[in-house]
Order: C-alpha cells, then structure tokens, then sequence
C-alpha cells in the first residue's frame, strides 16, 4: 500500500494542505470573526475619501461581502481537498502508468489548493480595492488555472476509470 501511495505522495500533500487550510480558515472565522473583520475595516480606512466616498457604509458593504468571500475559501479548501484526495485514492488503485498517477495527483491538489486560495486573496484583498468584482477579475490569474487543473486532474481519474473498466484485459 505504501509503494502504491508513494506515487500520489505529492498530491496527497497537497490534499491534506488544503483540507488544513479550510479548517483553519474556520476555526478562524468562529473565533476572530470582530478582529478579522476590524482588520478589513482597517484595510479599508485609507480609501475612505476615494474609494468610498466617505460613506461608512460602503465600507460595511464590503467587508460583508469579503466575509462571504472568505466563507467561500473555507467551505472550498474543506471539501474540494476532500474530493482531490478521495480522487487521488481512487487513482492510486487503477491500473495505470505512473506518470498519469503523478500528473494527476499534482493537478487535483494544486488545482484545490489554488482555488480556495483564490477566494482567500479576494476577501483580503477587497476591502483595500473596493469592488468585490474587481478583485475576482484580478485573481482570475490564480483561478482559472486551479480550475483547469481541478478539470484535468478530475478527468484523468474519470478516463483511466473507465479504460479499465471497460478494458477486456483489465490492465493500462
């Protein structure tokens, strides 16, 4: 088992990196919620006269959006790294080159890991710019790739799957 786990050892590192985070990121939100959020106000401040208009509730509007954002990132890392290194188990049991094993893995764990990072830059991030849609086209640049990567990893598995399950041999 431990041969077989070595080759999706990165992945699963990555995995369990992102699964930490999202805990993390949680036990933070349950028990800083007012100094996160007396941080964001304080990102905030220089802004004020420019970016908000010298409307306090501007700023309100924002940090409430960017504690959405920053909700998103946790329920994200939590359960995409689950999913990537349910994957990931499910991949090291097929029968398959160990190459695609590899690439897999590494796709599924950066790919989860990027993405939930992604919304945690967009919640601290945003209180600074002042437009939650701003900072998600500027982070579109971590996004999209994570994406893809999710994508591929997620199809790698899907494709080595059903080649063996439908292979008379049973083998790659």
């Amino acid at each position: 088992m431990e041969e077989k786990m070595s080759t999706v050892k990165w992945g699963i590192l990555l995995a369990v990196l992102t699964i930490l985070f999202g805990f993390i990121l949680g036990a933070a939100m349950g028990g800083l919620e007012p100094q996160i959020k007396d941080y964001w106000q304080t990102l905030a401040q220089p802004g004020l006269s420019t970016i908000y208009q010298n409307d306090p509730q501007k700023i309100t509007a924002i940090i409430n959006q960017s504690w959405k954002m920053l909700q998103r990132a946790h329920m994200h890392a939590a359960a995409i790294g689950t999913a990537t290194l349910i994957l990931m188990l499910i991949l090291v049991n097929l029968r398959a080159k160990v190459i695609y094993k590899q690439v897999g893995s590494i796709f599924l764990g950066l790919g989860g890991l990027g993405y939930s990072m992604s919304w945690f830059l967009v919640a601290f991030r945003a209180p600074v710019v002042g437009d939650i849609h701003v900072v998600k086209a500027g982070i579109h640049l971590l996004a999209a790739p994570s994406i893809g990567m999710l994508l591929l990893g997620t199809t790698v598995v899907l494709l080595l799957g059903l080649r063996m399950a439908f292979s008379s041999k049973n083998s790659l």
